[in-house]
């Protein structure tokens, strides 16, 4: 629509005059037809008509009837001097008179008899004055009542018109709408012509369906056909259409035998050759099952293609609800000899369903890859149509005057159309929103979530939410900002919140394409979380300084002073100090994320553990590893967990287990150390195996192992008690530590 806004314009433009003219010319014709202002109906228990209404404007002379009357026979009424010797015999009324399509009769020396006999009732019926020949239901009497023949104002039409007129031309308009955006794609294209078919056939049955009971002969001879050809053109449209429409599976070729085909029996049904009209409709469901057939193609070869296989399954479902709807009411009666309650000009209605269908699918599905913006177009033209209806309405039906009838045109537009076609827009348009404050939200959410892995899902959840695609890949080639290509089926995001470059693929379920205002949608997300991110790593980088300016203070410091004391204490206080310069050394580590040797953390807690069992006259055996440790690092985490836990088990075991012997048996294994402690002391008593005392600090060092991932098991032995602690030696479950975002200068150790 960019190269070209003037095509799409000038094409609706001339469908709005193709169904204004036929809307016209069949106007002229169903309101010039003679009528009596009765409604006739075929007797439910015996042959005959009978009038069972009449028309509150009509007037007749005579005796007056009750009603439900006979009518036997109308003729012309004779001049007041008397009738004369030649005067005309009255023509008998028959219920196959009242056949409202003739295509409903078996065979063509019948259709010939039909039309002779519509000749004969028209030409009585073009009289000035016609006398009804009537029979009184009770008494079996005749009598004669006069009747004064004229044509109905429009707006006195039977409801049966306005269905197949409307039905006609609405499908026309959306058709033609479509194909008006898409005028080069063979989709929209035959879809028009489905809707010319569809024109052809309702408004010759408007006409000719809704008589009250003839029209001339020649009118009837001529529409008969034009509504045949209507009817073949839409069904071979359909099945064209769905042979190339969301995939084309047959060559363009192939489509020629379609009309080949149908004009061969339009060639037979004009020349009167074949079983007879009735066999228009096995033409009808010979087609319909050739639409089902074009559908089960579709579905098998739109089978690995979401899009196409959404589209297919919403315009399947219209195609067959109307068509089929119209085979079962219209078609099966007749060729199964069915009587059927519904009124055959109402039946044709149920085709409109296909088209309403197709105009709600395009804001869901993208039928024939038409966006959201073409119901504008389609929006605005009915807008003008109707001020132009309601204009020409109040100026020649309730004799306004032109001023004021396009004043309440405006108004009646401006204030009830306007907000209707507004309210429908945003029923049709609208998809899942979330509110701007959820977004903000949603942003901070991925910017601030623990760990890498969870901002990626963070990000792939939001993106579900907003977009609902089948698939979401990632990329390799990176994105500098949202991209939505393949007609918009593709949307390329950035990396964000810890997630790599991804493609969202088939928005909406398959149903749907991503639109501008999609794409607007993924840039303003994408900048909002990464300003975001550029906070919290603002933020985290203030407290990587704040930790290290502490570490300094400690190091320089606390560390300082306590190397003094050290320096001069005495035997009895220089191992607190050690200790506790030991400590603030672990601490300093941690706060600038420092990482330490597991080989060293090993030799410092093995030498620790040592000095204190010695002055409780415990002797330690810890063997020292016969091979080189190898160069693990292990987090802060790890290491003080480690050394803390090591230094309760030893104070457990000086304050409690009266041991002569403390035993260390350290076992090393990819990913995991394990260090099982024994002593040959009293051992620990039941409650504390089974959890139900908080003496021994177990309890602490139970919750210190499992939070990094490890595992202590505690048993009795029958000279002491035996601890396990199985510890990770790499953090996987956790993030690091908050606050530390790479490992800082390491800091001169004062030892």
């Amino acid at each position: 629509m960019r190269g070209n806004t003037t095509t799409p314009g000038l094409l609706m433009a001339a469908v709005t005059l193709l169904c204004v003219a036929t809307f016209v010319v069949v106007a002229v014709f169903a309101t010039s037809i003679p009528r009596l202002g009765v409604k006739l109906s075929p007797g439910p228990l015996q042959d005959g008509v009978f009038i069972v209404g009449v028309d509150p404007s009509a007037s007749f002379e005579g005796p007056a009837f009750t009603l439900p009357a006979e009518l036997v026979a109308i003729g012309a009424a004779p001049p007041a001097a008397g009738r004369p010797a030649d005067w005309p015999e009255p023509v008998p009324v028959e219920a196959a008179d009242l056949i409202p399509e003739a295509d409903t009769l078996e065979t063509y020396p019948a259709l010939r008899r039909f039309l002779d006999r519509q000749q004969q009732l028209y030409d009585v019926l073009n009289q000035d004055r016609v006398e009804l020949h009537l029979r009184h239901l009770v008494t079996g009497e005749t009598y004669t009542v006069i009747g004064t023949p004229a044509g109905y104002p429009i707006w006195r039409l039977p409801d049966g018109f306005w269905v197949q007129l409307l039905t006609g031309i609405a499908s026309m308009l959306i058709a033609g709408w479509v194909w008006a955006l898409r005028p080069r794609s063979l989709g929209p294209a035959f879809f028009a012509i489905t809707a010319i078919g569809m024109l052809m056939a309702t408004a010759t049955l408007a006409i000719y369906a809704n008589r009250e009971l003839a029209i001339e002969a020649t009118l009837f001879r001529a529409l008969i056909p034009i509504n045949h050809i209507g009817t073949m053109l839409f069904g071979i449209a359909m099945v064209a259409l769905l042979l190339t429409y969301p995939r084309r599976i047959v060559p363009p070729a192939w489509l020629l035998v379609l009309p080949v085909l149908v004009g061969a029996f339009i060639v037979a049904d004009l020349n009167e050759l074949g079983s007879g009209p009735s066999q228009l409709y096995i033409g009808v469901a010979l087609l319909m099952l050739a639409i089902l057939v074009a559908i089960g193609l579709q579905w098998w070869h739109t089978r690995n293609r979401p899009s196409d296989r959404a589209a297919l399954g919403w315009l399947g479902l219209s195609v067959v609800a109307g068509s089929g709807a119209y085979t079962i009411l219209g078609a099966a009666p007749v060729l199964l000899g069915i009587p059927f309650g519904l009124p055959q000009s109402h039946v044709t209605g149920v085709l409109i369903v296909i088209y309403v269908g197709l105009a709600l699918g395009l804001s869901r599905y993208r039928l024939f890859e038409l966006g959201d913006w073409a119901y504008r177009v389609l929006f605005y033209t009915f807008g003008a149509v109707l001020l132009l209806v309601i204009d020409a309405g109040l100026i020649f039906l309730l004799q306004f005057e032109t001023a004021p009838a396009l004043g309440v045109s405006l108004l009646l537009v401006g204030f009830v159309y306007l907000p209707a076609r507004d309210w429908i827009w945003r029923r049709l348009t609208t998809r899942r929103r979330i509110e701007q404050d959820e977004l903000f939200s949603a942003a901070l959410e991925i910017a601030f979530a623990p760990s890498p892995a969870a901002g990626a899902r963070e990000w792939r959840a939001l993106l579900q939410r907003l977009f609902d695609p089948l698939e979401i890949e990632e990329i390799e080639s990176p994105a500098t900002a949202p991209a939505v290509s393949a007609d918009g089926l593709l949307l390329e995001l950035p990396a964000v919140g810890g997630s790599p470059p991804l493609r969202v693929i088939y928005p909406f379920a398959g149903r749907g394409l991503f639109s501008p205002n999609h794409l607007k949608l993924a840039n303003n997300l994408v900048a909002l979380t990464v300003r975001a991110e550029e906070g919290r790593e603002a933020y985290m980088r203030g407290v990587g300084e704040e930790r290290r300016r502490m570490a300094r203070d400690l190091h320089d410091d606390v560390g300082a002073r306590l190397l003094t004391g050290l320096h001069t204490a005495d035997e009895t206080t220089r191992p607190t100090l050690q200790a506790a310069l030991s400590d603030i050394r672990a601490i300093v580590s941690g706060l600038s994320g420092e990482e330490a040797s597991l080989d060293r953390v090993l030799a410092e807690t093995r030498h620790e553990a040592a000095r204190r069992l010695e002055a409780a006259e415990i002797a330690l055996d810890w063997p020292l590893p016969e091979t080189e440790v190898e160069a693990i690092q292990l987090d802060y985490r790890l290491h003080k967990a480690l050394t803390s836990a090591v230094r309760e088990i030893v104070s457990n075991a000086i304050r409690h287990s009266g041991a002569s012997r403390f035993t260390v048996t350290p076992t090393l294994s990819p990913g995991h150390l394990a260090l099982r402690f024994t002593d040959d002391g009293s051992g620990i008593p039941a409650e504390a195996l089974s959890g139900e005392t908080a003496g021994f600090g177990l309890r602490n060092l139970r919750h210190r192992i499992e939070d990094i991932g490890g595992h202590l098991v505690l048993a009795a032995q029958t000279d002491g008690t035996s601890i396990t602690l199985d510890i990770p030696l790499v953090l996987t479950a956790r993030p690091p530590e908050p606050g530390v975002l790479e490992p800082a200068v390491r800091l001169n150790s004062p030892a």
